[in-house]
């Protein structure tokens, strides 16, 4: 048995460290790895932001497609169902103290597992083949005010259970030269279905995907979903909205990614809540210049989302951006990013997913109506300075201008479904706030235990007392050791 590298592609604005292991291989369209507001009121008040950051990286707020050199077929070159296949294993400590102001401090300790059995394609022209990933938690620590920390039942019971274990991915596949088909639960990555990997296991989504790699350089996407098996839960749930709680019954997406050279990507994606909000995503970033020296590179995200059919969660009006500039010199990448909310209602986004890929969204997501934030951050890799595989990200944000008042008056009946959001200690939303972070990550870099890794991440959030996410502290230490059995 051999531990295998672990890598995900990251934003190049912030490439902190490589922790999370995919559940299947890194072919193009192929690789794997309910909303936390919606089962808040079984579990408690939902939990928000940390999106810009899973597990010590800075996702990739662009989600570009890497580059393909060229255009042949995969399927054309199939090893066959079991010639092809791989069984990867991942073993996680995820270690979290969560201290907030007005609210109960948190602790948990759970050791998480993931058997991942990733079958080849069958050869011809249309090749099949089926994926499968045992899930198992055991909890050292933490009782059932931890949340999704620890396992939790729908009807908020569970918190107490020491493990569980469930079948958190499957999947059958189908594949004609660079075009897959899944049917299934699975992780994606998207602007809408990034998953929220914050604890001992993943979320997965479930439902049909297709991806599509036919021309090089553009990596097309499309997919439907029904479901979600949410962190901490061990059976499918509806999906729904992270902040508003509304319960949908489908999540529909479409969209690609262009890389023109090695500098340059675009990307454009919709998709559809089903009757609550169709929300667009487009992205652009460049980049120019020699890191011995400095190299510079921007970047634009945009989001737009309106209320669509029954409007279960309102009427939806927003359009949410974030512009960033980042300057890289050898070791050193220094980014200044700003970020605006136009609209009178939150940028919202589906539970369960990080699908919020805006430059600001770190700790918290800096999402309120009329709100507008600032971040500097920092990055440094310490291999140029002799120590390969450790880095350090770092990060300050400041928000203000938060004014949810237009809309809080819709809601201000207690007994209104949305109260709770647009309402903080008595008033409309509305007030600044700021946040600090930091990162150390270390990837062993050789040996038996070569691509493992231990992550510490500190942040700590100061909100006035109406913003609608309160103040508070986040101590986590991860470690994750994955493994190639074939």
């Amino acid at each position: 048995m051999r531990i295998h590298d672990a890598g995900r592609y990251l934003t190049p604005l912030a490439a902190i460290a490589m922790m999370n292991t995919p559940a299947a291989g890194a072919e193009a369209g192929t690789s794997h790895a309910a909303a936390a507001a919606v089962h808040a009121r079984a579990a408690g008040r939902a939990e928000h932001g940390e999106h810009g950051v899973i597990d010590g990286e800075a996702i990739d707020q662009t989600h570009s497609a890497p580059l393909s050199p060229v255009t042949m077929s995969r399927q054309a070159d199939s090893q066959g169902l079991l010639a092809g296949s791989h069984l990867k294993f991942l073993l996680r400590s995820y270690t979290d103290h969560l201290e907030t102001r007005g609210g109960n401090t948190r602790n948990a300790w759970v050791l998480g597992s993931q058997l991942n059995f990733e079958s080849g394609f069958s050869t011809g022209p249309i090749g099949f083949g089926v994926d499968a990933g045992l899930f198992s938690a055991l909890k050292l620590n933490g009782g059932s005010g931890a949340g999704n920390m620890v396992h939790v039942d729908p009807d908020g019971g569970g918190g107490n259970r020491a493990a569980w274990t469930y079948l958190g991915l499957y999947d059958l596949k189908a594949r004609a030269s660079n075009t897959v088909l899944k049917y299934g639960a699975q992780i994606l990555h998207n602007p809408f279905l990034e998953p929220h990997d914050n604890r001992a296991l993943p979320p997965t989504f479930l439902g049909t995907s297709i991806s599509s790699a036919e021309i090089a350089g553009l990596n097309l996407a499309a997919g439907s979903f029904t479901k979600t098996y949410a962190r901490g839960q061990t059976r499918p749930q509806p999906l729904g909205t992270a902040y508003g709680g509304t319960e949908f019954k489908r999540f529909s997406y479409l969209g690609g990614d262009y890389s023109y050279d090695a500098d340059t990507r675009f990307s454009l994606h919709a998709s559809r809540a089903e009757n609550v909000w169709d929300q667009y995503y487009s992205a652009f970033s460049h980049s120019m210049g020699d890191a011995k020296a400095i190299r510079w590179t921007g970047q634009l995200n945009y989001y737009a989302t309106r209320n669509q059919g029954s409007s279960q969660q309102g009427q939806i009006n927003t359009n949410a951006y974030s512009i960033a500039l980042s300057a890289q010199h050898q070791a050193h990448t220094v980014m200044l990013a700003y970020q605006k909310i136009q609209g009178r209602q939150f940028f919202d986004y589906v539970g369960e997913g990080a699908g919020d890929f805006l430059s600001n969204s770190m700790n918290v997501d800096y999402n309120a109506p009329g709100e507008q934030s600032l971040q500097l951050r920092h990055t440094v890799d310490f291999g140029s300075y002799g120590l390969p595989g450790l880095k350090i990200m770092s990060w300050l944000v400041q928000g203000w201008g938060a004014d949810a008042s237009a809309a809080a008056a819709s809601y201000a009946d207690p007994a209104s479904s949305l109260h709770g959001l647009y309402w903080k200690n008595g008033e409309a939303v509305h007030g600044r706030h700021w946040e600090i972070g930091m990162i150390p990550t270390y990837v062993i870099q050789g040996g038996s235990l070569k691509g493992s890794s231990i992550n510490l991440t500190l942040m700590h959030h100061h909100a006035t007392s109406h913003y609608s996410d309160p103040s508070n502290n986040i101590y986590r230490l991860v470690l994750n050791m994955p493994f190639d059995i074939f």
